[in-house]
């Protein structure tokens, strides 16, 4: 008897050590809260009026930005670079006014930050509206239109 309840005790154990496993791998990944909220602030100021799509595009061209030499190496720092992004330095209260909003842009950046979307922009490090036409238009390639924004890549 005393045999037969050391294994189920070991199957059990094993059992448990598996289901722990399998837990871990399933959790969320771990997000810098602070550069999630950067993320989410830019797709907030920036694309809240766009479709998702757009908003998700806003999100890789600040992504990409990060992941390329020319930019600063975290989001916080890429998103408030001097004149970068115009809300930054045009508007003075950052906090979202639009709970509805906001919640998505957060799920947007969650998202993003942990590659379950695809870059829609193929690589963009620019965008701009489309009633603006910015000097630096002309130098880089067009590589998508998304509802009012343009997206750029220098390559």
């Amino acid at each position: 008897m005393k045999r037969i309840v050391t294994i189920a005790s070991g199957m059990l154990t094993m059992a448990g050590l598996g289901a722990l496993v399998v837990a871990s791998m399933m959790s969320l990944p771990e997000l810098d809260p602070k550069e999630h909220e950067c993320l989410a602030l830019n797709i907030y100021h920036e694309a809240r009026g766009e479709r998702v799509e757009g908003q998700i595009g806003v999100a890789h061209v600040t992504l990409n930005r990060v992941n390329h030499e020319s930019w600063p190496n975290t989001i916080c720092e890429v998103v408030y670079q001097n004149k970068q992004f115009s809300w930054t330095h045009t508007i003075k209260d950052h906090t979202p006014k639009e709970d509805k909003s906001w919640q998505k842009a957060k799920v947007i950046a969650r998202d993003v930050m942990i590659g379950n979307v695809t870059d829609p922009t193929h690589g963009a490090e620019f965008y701009h509206a489309n009633y603006v036409n910015p000097y630096w238009a002309d130098s880089y390639n067009l590589t998508k239109v998304i509802g009012n924004h343009l997206f750029y890549s220098i390559d």
